[in-house]
């Protein structure tokens, strides 16, 4: 069967997994989907190192697994709810359901953060700037920018600028700047931390 197929399978088998998964934690059926389940995770280790797949069957295949991932934990979630005798569906707080949603995105996407950094006076904390510096050009080299153009004594100038701006504007005590990769771009984002 070609690999094509066989992810048109497996996103067919993740959907009725998931159809059959409802159906049990609305009461409709006294045991958990074992053997499906058995079959979708087959096919997920089956391609898991096949070297022949083309980059888009791979961000198929990566996308359907996400998907999967995400779900058995929900899954996981439910049975313990259930076992303890909870109602399932009241194991995801909303805040907690739109990290899920957050996590499952970004992982489909292949998005990430690379480092995270809390500032308070950067010409004090120059080792600090260092290594965010640091991670800022090698989060760049990786998504394939030109990070030569970047000094970093321009960079803790910028810093210093953007940090003291953010607190008079906040009236925090520092900032935290998060260096992100996002849809197959570096970010840079700061917001005021008290």
């Amino acid at each position: 069967m070609e690999v094509d197929q066989e992810l048109t399978l497996l996103e067919d088998g993740i959907r009725r997994l998931k159809i059959e998964y409802e159906i049990f934690f609305n009461g409709g059926a006294k045991k958990l989907p074992y053997d499906l389940r058995w079959r979708v995770e087959a096919l997920i280790k089956k391609h898991s190192d096949n070297s022949k797949m083309t980059f888009a069957q791979r961000f198929r295949y990566n996308t359907l697994v996400a998907k999967f991932q995400s779900y058995s934990d929900l899954w996981r979630r439910m049975v313990k709810s259930k076992e303890e005798g909870r109602p399932a569906f009241a194991t995801l707080s909303a805040s907690e359901s739109e990290v899920a949603s957050e996590n499952q995105a970004q992982a489909t996407a292949g998005d990430r953060m690379i480092c995270q950094l809390v500032c308070s006076d950067p010409e004090a904390e120059e080792d600090k700037l260092q290594n965010l510096f640091k991670s800022l050009v090698e989060a760049k080299r990786e998504c394939g920018e030109k990070p030569e153009s970047l000094q970093f004594h321009n960079f803790k100038k910028f810093l210093a600028e953007k940090t003291a701006k953010l607190k008079d504007q906040f009236k925090c005590d520092s900032v935290c700047y998060v260096i992100s990769v996002e849809a197959g771009k570096v970010k840079l984002t700061a917001k005021g931390k008290n």
